[in-house]
């Protein structure tokens, strides 16, 4: 059943992020269909505040890559000092992902607290992301239902 196999993959991925999360699901020019977000409560407020969406290092990476990269080989290109500044939030390590399939794109972060991800770690992420991808590809072909399953887990996982 799709309905399951959805939940059962935002559930997976929650977990991969210990620290932290951000998945934007089928991004189309501005905003994402889907944002699924959980992270520490004042990062979050810090970082909507200010407006990082646009500056954010992962976000401009996602934006013109597909796969998978580590923050640490973010860091020279953060003007900004964005990743710096998870870092003091509890999220110094971290895995950037992205999907992008006729025309829609998917970018998701995921950080922990005691060390970078492994490249099988960052795989097994990104096979992950590539595959909630595909299942929501087709969002407007899916039930009712499913849908709203979407709706109710992204609302969830941003009140973070």
């Amino acid at each position: 059943n799709t309905a399951t196999q959805i939940g059962d993959l935002v559930e997976v991925l929650r977990t991969c992020g210990p620290a932290g999360i951000a998945i934007e699901h089928h991004r189309t020019y501005t905003s994402p269909q889907y944002l699924f977000q959980d992270c520490p409560l004042a990062w979050h407020e810090i970082y909507a505040r200010n407006g990082y969406v646009m500056l954010d290092p992962t976000v401009h990476w996602g934006l013109a890559n597909d796969g998978w990269i580590g923050w640490s080989d973010l860091r020279r290109n953060d003007p900004e000092r964005i990743l710096e500044q998870a870092s003091e939030h509890g999220m110094p390590h971290g895995v950037t992902v992205a999907v992008a399939e006729r025309g829609s794109r998917s970018i998701a972060s995921f950080a922990r607290a005691d060390r970078d991800f492994t490249a099988v770690e960052a795989r097994a992420i990104a096979a992950r992301v590539t595959d909630l991808h595909h299942l929501t590809f087709s969002i407007h072909a899916l039930p009712a239902s499913l849908h709203d399953l979407l709706r109710r887990l992204s609302i969830i996982l941003t009140q973070g």
